[in-house]
């Protein structure tokens, strides 16, 4: 290692520990020094004490002789260096010291200067008093020789006043010339100082290099007598280690044929009883085959009994279908008989239809003249209500915009009040009912999707229950059907999986009309959607939804599926829940359902009473559900098909309700109002009493502003009246001092116009 790099090492941490002797800072070198000095005071008291600790001993006599000559010439050369640093520092000390007393002396001179500057102010202060009072005696001369005495006296003070203010300035003019050769002799003498300066550190940096290349020659060869004693030592040991390797070589050639001889008497025993073994198993799998053998006889017996068994049913078969063809026979006459009833009955009903259509005609023709009259009543009920509700429209939007119009007035009128009248930060007030436009509809709004599904799993005991009855019922049925034979089994399970591969089928079409499913129905066609629409979540809405219970599990999983889908309300809920009910299935509902509106309109015909009994069946019919046992779910492949289906058709029956919802006419007899006063109160109340207190406390102090300013617009004006006379007397004075009669006078008018302004 490099000496040099090791001395800059060390300066590199000095300068990092504390204050460095370069600094361009005057205090950071002073107390660099001062540090510098202490350092060395402490490790002179150490030297002569000699208490050095246990752990520096041990260090001391742990270093190698290379470790030892470079701190030996580091301490030598960092000695050789504060040296240097401290003769180097002297120039600048003294230059500092011879600074500091020229700093004294100036500011000696100037306290003096000041004070004889401020002596000769009040001693020309007296004389200029003396000689003013003077020309007050004037005014009593009336001969103009005492006049002219006056005057030369005047003049002599005059001229002593000046003199004594030359002699001041040539004073300072000496002292000035005094100061300039001071000023050059001390660039001499800070040339002499850089000049010495720059010598010692010629003569530093020279001695440094000696000394450094000295020290350096010094660690070489302290390195290379190290390098020489290492060299001896690690052969020395070189040699011992060969040896013992040697010893333990041997050694271990003596245990290696030991082991080998060892191996081999193993082995020879191992091979005698392997083939022990061998001869045992041989004798075993001789016996196992003669077993074998035994039963592969007994298999030949049985598989002729069973043969003689079939021959002999294949016999029976026979003889049945023998039977079978003679009740063929008989089946066929009973159909003939069949057939001839089914042309008289045929005839019957040909009869009857044509009597039913002569019929339905007339009620056609019925309906048709009450649906005309019923059009034109509706016609003109629909221009009544739609004039009515354009004209309540109409004053109502004018109205709010006249209401708008004043809010946004009264607010900004407000704001200015507040931001440049009184200086304060303006907060707006709530107008988020201002945003409204046209009359307000105070429908009940419906429930959410996710209202509705909590409703559904807080039922989940009592369909637990339902289940286990249904379980009941079906494990029943099982039993008794276990009687019946196995050829009709067979075709009723052929029959079922028709009827279910028919029902499962999907097929796309829309469904718009809600069937009234009971909550056990829709609580198993949510978990298949929660179960199959997984792919709808995001990956890190799994992870976070893994510790949860599984109805809170269900609960988060549903709620971001319903947002993907764009299920929000209690409706969109049951209209997705018709699109899991198989087609069949489906049809077969609305048959029924489309049966009992059918009925509903016959009866609408017979009058009043039969109208109530219509509406009260229609609400029960309404809350009326449909048990779970009449629903046939799709199969779970079809759920993705059943989702992009009701997409479809979901999006085009919400376009075609808001399309629906904009020429919706209503009356306004059945209007809601309740929140039409509550509307317009908030109108009423957009500007708080507080504030129009405050509104009323400004006027009035703004009404005294205004007068003040008005008496300072007259102020003003009498000010501007004063200032423009008083410019029109001072030109005209100008004018009289300025003219040549003042200079024929002996007094002229104007020194006594200047003796009385300086009084």
């Amino acid at each position: 290692m490099d000496l040099l790099t090791i001395n800059k090492k060390d300066s590199s941490v000095k300068d990092d520990e504390g204050p460095s002797v370069d600094s361009e800072n005057r205090d950071e070198r002073i107390q660099a020094r001062r540090l510098r000095i202490k350092k060395k005071n402490e490790l002179e008291e150490k030297k002569r004490i000699g208490s050095t600790g246990p752990a520096e001993s041990e260090k001391k006599i742990e270093l190698t002789k290379g470790r030892k000559q470079i701190q030996g010439s580091r301490a030598r050369l960092v000695k050789l260096e504060n040296d240097g640093l401290e003769l180097v520092s002297n120039v600048r000390v003294a230059a500092d010291a011879r600074e500091h007393t020229r700093r004294s002396e100036e500011e000696e001179q100037s306290r003096l200067r000041k004070e004889r500057l401020e002596q000769e102010a009040k001693s020309a202060a007296e004389k200029f008093e003396e000689i003013v009072k003077k020309w007050e005696t004037a005014q009593s001369k009336e001969i103009p020789q005492e006049l002219h005495e006056m005057l030369m006296d005047q003049k002599q003070l005059c001229d002593s006043m000046i003199e004594e203010k030359n002699k001041l300035i040539n004073d300072f003019k000496q002292e000035l010339k005094y100061k300039d050769d001071i000023y050059v002799k001390a660039l001499k003498k800070y040339a002499e100082d850089i000049d010495l300066l720059i010598e010692r550190m010629k003569d530093q940096t020279y001695n440094m290099r000696k000394f450094y290349m000295e020290e350096l020659v010094n660690i070489e060869n302290a390195f290379i007598n190290e390098r020489k004693d290492l060299l001896d030592k690690h052969r020395k040991e070189w040699d011992e280690k060969m040896e013992e390797r040697k010893t333990k070589e041997i050694a271990f050639l003596e245990e290696r044929f030991k082991r080998v001889e060892r191996n081999e008497n193993e082995l020879n025993m191992l091979r005698v009883k392997d083939s022990e073994e061998y001869n045992e198993i041989k004798i075993k799998l001789e016996n196992d085959l003669q077993i074998m053998e035994q039963r592969l006889q007994q298999m030949k017996a049985t598989y002729q009994l069973n043969q003689e068994k079939l021959e002999y049913n294949f016999q029976v078969i026979q003889k049945r279908d023998e039977e079978n063809t003679k009740t063929k026979a008989q089946q066929k006459r009973k159909i003939t008989k069949l057939q001839d009833v089914l042309t008289s009955l045929k005839k019957k009903l040909a009869k009857q239809i044509k009597q039913y259509n002569d019929e339905s005609q007339q009620l056609a023709e019925e309906y048709k003249r009450v649906t005309d009259m019923f059009n034109d009543m509706q016609t003109k009920s629909k221009h009544f209500l739609a004039v009515d509700l354009k004209k309540f429209h109409d004053i109502w939007i004018m109205n709010e915009e006249q209401c708008k119009i004043l809010s946004n007035n009264l607010l900004e009128a407000d704001r200015i009040i507040h931001e440049q009248q009184l200086g304060l930060e303006w907060t707006c007030p709530d107008i988020s009912f201002m945003k409204n436009l046209g009359p307000i509809n105070g429908s009940d709004q419906s429930k959410t999707g996710n209202d509705y599904i909590n409703e559904l799993f807080q039922t989940d005991d009592e369909m637990d229950e339902e289940d286990e009855a249904q379980r009941e019922e079906t494990s029943k049925s099982e039993l008794d059907n276990e009687s019946v034979s196995r050829q009709e089994t067979f075709g009723l399970e052929k029959k079922s999986s028709k009827i279910s591969k028919e029902g499962t089928q999907f097929k796309e079409e829309s469904r718009d009309i809600i069937l009234n499913l009971n909550k056990n129905s829709l609580r198993t066609i949510i978990m298949i959607i929660c179960d199959e629409a997984g792919f709808l979540l995001e990956q890190k809405l799994v992870n976070l939804i893994e510790p949860l219970e599984k109805n809170e599990k269900s609960m988060v999983k549903l709620d971001s599926i319903f947002k993907a889908l764009g299920v929000e309300t209690e409706n969109d809920v049951k209209l997705l829940a018709q699109y899991f009910i198989s087609h069949r299935n489906y049809q077969e509902l609305m048959k029924n359902k489309a049966f009992i509106e059918r009925t509903k309109s016959e009866m609408e015909n017979e009058g009043s009473k039969a109208d109530e009994n219509l509406t009260n069946r229609s609400k029960n019919d309404d809350k009326m559900t449909i048990p779970s046992d009449h629903i046939e779910l799709i199969d779970p492949n079809e759920v993705v098909t059943a989702l992009k289906t009701f997409l479809k058709f979901h999006h085009k029956h919400e376009n075609h309700q808001k399309k629906l919802s904009k020429f919706r006419l209503e009356n306004l007899d059945n209007r809601d109002d309740s929140a039409d006063a509550e509307y317009w109160k908030k109108y009423e109340n957009l500007i708080s009493s507080k504030k129009e207190k405050l509104w009323d406390a400004m006027l009035y102090s703004l009404q005294k502003y205004h007068g003040v300013l008005n008496k300072r617009v007259q102020l003003i004006d009498e000010n501007k009246a004063l200032a423009n006379q008083n410019m029109e007397l001072r030109m005209l004075l100008a004018q009289y001092m300025q003219s040549n009669i003042n200079q024929e006078l002996e007094i002229p008018p104007t020194k006594i116009l200047q003796m009385e302004y300086s009084k």
